[in-house]
């Protein structure tokens, strides 16, 4: 009876933590949140893909920045930098840095 009893508390205390992060994960600061990290995380993505398709290391691709391994790693993992050290970063992988605007469907702000 005992492992019954734990059981059932493992399924109220699971069932109880389970609505607490649908609750937090339906409020829009999560949502917005969320929102940011997918964009940094698409960035971080795209800047080692580069480094990667240019056949780099961090160690080669810091020495054609004029910076350091760590620097390098820490703009593919998200860091917040400047859109000037983007470029420097995609010109040392021989690309180039594009930033585009998409309109979103449905967007509540702009011409209405």
């Amino acid at each position: 009876m005992g492992i019954m009893k734990k059981d059932k508390s493992l399924e109220t205390m699971r069932a109880a933590h389970e609505a607490q992060a649908a609750g937090i994960r339906a409020q829009p600061e999560f949502q917005r949140a969320s929102d940011e990290f997918d964009r940094e995380y698409e960035v971080a993505r795209q800047m080692q893909e580069a480094r990667t398709q240019a056949g780099l290391t961090q160690a080669e691709l810091a020495r054609r920045m004029h910076t350091t391994q760590s620097v390098v790693s820490r703009i593919e993992a998200g860091a917040n930098v400047s859109l000037e050290t983007l470029a420097r970063f995609a010109e040392a992988c021989g690309s180039r840095l594009q930033v585009r605007m998409v309109r979103e469907t449905g967007a509540k702000y702009g011409k209405r």
